[in-house]
């Protein structure tokens, strides 16, 4: 198959074209187009003309819009599942998840696409206001570039798409050249649901040529989610431009006192390893009451038991690939530079080269400079610490330098409210793991891991600016 690239609207070819191969089974895929400079010449300049077809849109025809690309997505949910599958190496059943949650992202932009609030205030608040109204309404910033990650092809495309229509934004999509074909499938449904071709441009582009849009005045709206070193990098590029970052996280989960303990332990057990652990919101840190620990080691060993790796097409599989030859290299020596710091294996993990796949791992005692203490994992590893005291717990989750989302298994309704209070992320999760999501929830961090927030209506707040009229 080959795929070429999308620039306003045009199914473009390019004499750039390099094969893409599953990540597991090393089937090729396609041969996917790049762009070359004058396909990102193409999109800068007709930005302009984008963007007015975009903001043209009325109501009426944004939510038709929105309800025809839901339909188009249950009609084709099967086989973009697969296509997820294939492309990223998500086990089949995270990838039919992943379909659920975009239905439920679509249709959130759907409902909210005829409730956007502006607001009429009294302009009698000063003398110079008698007799006049102030009439509030929200208007789009401009056009929107969005670059996105491999590991959820649908789903986070869906949460700047969305927000996106819903406001009357221009859209420029840059997928991850892991798992771009999912998005440009995304783009046939948007366009054949009738949103306006011109508003409309997806492409793979190397860094430099990545980095012309970042920098582009045409654009007004830079969303990225991916790695921090790569979010900030671009911040620091997208002069004059609204910038959201959801960009890493290393996610805590405290274990204290819990309504069951066998339970917990089962659930942060799949919420450390599904996906090999390539979610952003992966537990990487346990943290348990020192009481409970030994009974939650073992609780946790056996959980790990019942997870299955192997073929991302194998409905019974939680695990497969690490998505490239790069990651599973940093990932194998991180490892090793926790063992010879001293690090203690709990669970060992088991590697298999030739398909870039590690089963579960669980440390303890990681010292505090190695990678997998300071950084993202993404991998399928966690660490865990036992706490003598909520104290030390809270102290301990408030160490990384990033703050995501964190999860506290606990029947305390005080400690809940202190975890609330004082935990450094941008959300808590009460009795289940900091890899739950509801897509209408506001969603992204503070510190390290990133500016401004997602989920459709909170990332449509941020791709719109209030104007007012005064009379």
């Amino acid at each position: 198959m080959l795929q070429p690239l999308l620039i306003r609207g045009e199914w473009t070819s390019s004499p750039e074209l390099r094969p893409l191969h599953s990540p597991y089974s090393g089937e090729l895929l396609a041969e996917v187009a790049y762009a070359r400079p004058e396909h990102i010449r193409a999109i800068i300049e007709g930005q302009k003309q984008a963007q007015a077809a975009a903001a043209s849109l009325p109501v009426y025809k944004r939510y038709e819009i929105l309800s025809r690309l839901l339909t188009w997505l249950e009609e084709n949910s099967e086989s973009l599942a697969r296509l997820i599958a294939q492309e990223a190496a998500k086990p089949l059943r995270y990838a039919r998840l992943e379909i659920q949650r975009a239905k439920v992202t679509i249709g959130i932009g759907r409902d909210l696409v005829r409730t956007m609030e502006g607001e009429i205030l009294p302009g009698d608040v000063a003398a110079s206001g008698a007799g006049r109204w102030i009439l509030v309404r929200r208007v789009p910033s401009g056009p929107l570039l969005a670059i996105t990650p491999f590991n959820f092809p649908l789903n986070l495309v869906l949460h700047k798409v969305i927000p996106a229509v819903v406001a009357g934004t221009a859209i420029t999509l840059k997928p991850a050249p892991q798992a771009p074909l999912t998005a440009y499938r995304l783009a046939e449904g948007l366009l054949s649901a009738g949103w306006p071709p011109e508003a409309l441009s997806v492409v793979l582009a190397d860094i430099p040529l990545a980095e012309e849009l970042v920098r582009s005045p045409a654009f007004r709206i830079l969303s990225f989610t991916g790695s921090a070193a790569v979010g900030w990098h671009l911040q620091s590029l997208a002069s004059r431009k609204k910038v959201i970052l959801e960009l890493g996280g290393s996610a805590a989960v405290i274990v204290h006192d819990p309504p069951n303990l066998a339970e917990a332990a089962q659930a942060i057990a799949e919420a450390a390893y599904l996906y090999a652990g390539q979610v952003c919101i992966s537990v990487q840190r346990i943290f348990v009451q020192r009481h409970l620990f030994a009974d939650f080691v073992e609780a946790y060993r056996e959980a790990v038991k019942n997870l299955v790796a192997g073929d991302p097409l194998d409905e019974k599989v939680h695990l497969s690939s690490l998505i490239d030859q790069r990651s599973f290299e940093r990932v194998q020596a991180w490892l090793m530079e926790a063992r010879l710091g001293g690090a203690k294996e709990l669970i060992s993990p088991t590697i298999f080269p030739e398909k870039r796949l590690i089963l579960p791992v669980l440390m303890s005692e990681v010292p505090e400079e190695a990678a997998l203490a300071k950084e993202e994992a993404f991998a399928p590893f966690a660490e865990i610490r036992a706490y003598d005291s909520i104290d030390e717990a809270f102290r301990l989750v408030n160490l990384s330098p990033y703050g995501l989302q964190a999860g506290i298994y606990t029947q305390s309704e005080l400690l809940l409210k202190r975890a609330f209070i004082e935990l450094e992320v941008g959300g808590v999760v009460h009795n289940a793991p900091p890899t739950l999501r509801i897509d209408s929830a506001p969603y992204g961090g503070v510190k390290g891991s990133g500016i401004g927030r997602e989920g459709v209506k909170y990332a449509t707040l941020e791709y719109t600016e209030p104007k007012a009229l005064l009379w």
